[in-house]
């Protein structure tokens, strides 16, 4: 994908924009962060450096490295490329439902968490356990990630969802 064709997110859209409109602040930022490491992907960027200096500072140092941890994890095994909508889209697309999902629901619900990242990567339970930590980092924040298993009524009208 050319670059011109993926702005940087940084200057076009801020964490508040990012995402469906019914999504908390701490959803909002777990996307905004995803949409930052793949942009910086096809930038040609290294993500982790980026999120380390540019999330560290909006957000916070601990989400930041959290955040890192888990998708070098996913990196690691991912089964196939992730499907990522543009930074300043106020949807989102299915494997971001699934990540945002699975992070919100890991304490609660480690099974469930698996079986949505399980298309996702070839061994879920190690992402399960970063996305855990990522979880508390959030929560440090008062960012916090609700456990939804439905999508609000709007949104069910439009097409099913995960999240």
């Amino acid at each position: 994908m050319r670059s011109d064709l993926f702005p940087d997110p940084l200057s076009h859209a801020s964490v508040d924009e990012c995402g469906p409109p019914a999504l908390t602040r701490g959803e909002r930022v777990l996307l905004w962060l995803l949409r930052q490491w793949v942009t910086a992907r096809v930038l040609g960027q290294e993500p982790g450096e980026r999120l380390s200096r540019e999330a560290g500072a909006l957000i916070s140092p601990r989400v930041a490295a959290a955040f890192i941890l888990m998708m070098t994890t996913i990196e690691g095994q991912v089964r196939r490329p992730l499907c990522v909508a543009a930074p300043g889209r106020q949807g989102y697309a299915e494997d971001e439902q699934r990540l945002v999902t699975a992070c919100g629901i890991c304490p609660a619900s480690p099974e469930i968490a698996g079986r949505l990242l399980e298309s996702l990567v070839i061994a879920p339970e190690s992402v399960i356990v970063t996305a855990r930590f990522l979880n508390m980092a959030l929560a440090q924040e008062a960012l916090t990630l609700p456990v939804r298993f439905e999508e609000p009524e709007y949104a069910r009208t439009k097409r099913p969802t995960l999240h």
